[in-house]
């Protein structure tokens, strides 16, 4: 996993970041990104595409046969 997160400013001056998130079994092969208004946000999202990721990872090798 790598995560970068950077502060950027808009014209009028205001602050916002930029976030990255390269994730996935098979060398950070997934990647997701987007803006914040704050650090807080930033971090939000960043925990919830993890767990995105993981959770499609997990779907796509879990057997429904093992379920029961």
């Amino acid at each position: 996993m790598k995560i970068e997160i950077e502060n950027r400013f808009t014209a009028d001056g205001k602050e916002f970041f930029q976030w990255s998130l390269w994730d996935g079994p098979a060398d950070s092969s997934d990647h997701a990104r987007g803006y914040a208004t704050d650090l807080i946000t930033a971090f939000s999202k960043l925990m919830e595409w993890r767990e995105r990721i993981a959770n499609d990872y997990n779907d796509l090798y879990t057997d429904d046969k093992t379920l029961n």
